[in-house]
């Protein structure tokens, strides 16, 4: 096998490839983090999966979107589908990943 040495192959490498692995790997330890902080502070109890009831954070005055319990709660099922798909076939994605991102920032504090 021989190595890659061409110059513009090295820095779509080093520009491109290991900073999408990079990214793939903390939305991993973020979907996780927040999953396992949405369970243990049991936050569906405080944000009840309702399109009528509305997170009173400023968004109105802000501009940020308004967001609805169901909002939360939709989010909460992506962020769950992401860590499952990354952990399915013993972990086969996230490992393909980690593989590649030389800073998957899985201890980055929240």
């Amino acid at each position: 096998m021989a190595d890659i040495t061409n110059a513009q192959a090295i820095k779509f490498a080093n520009e491109q490839i290991r900073p999408a692995a990079n990214d793939l790997a903390q939305l991993y330890y973020r979907a996780q983090r927040v999953v396992d902080q949405w369970h243990a502070l049991g936050m569906s109890s405080l944000i009840p999966n309702s399109a009528d009831d509305t997170v009173i954070d400023g968004a109105a005055t802000d501009g940020r979107p308004i967001i609805a319990g169901a909002d939360a709660t939709n989010m909460i099922t992506r962020l769950q589908e992401v860590v499952t798909d990354y952990e399915a076939n013993s972990s086969a994605k996230l490992n393909t990943v980690l593989a590649v991102a030389p800073h998957p920032g899985n201890n980055t504090p929240e």
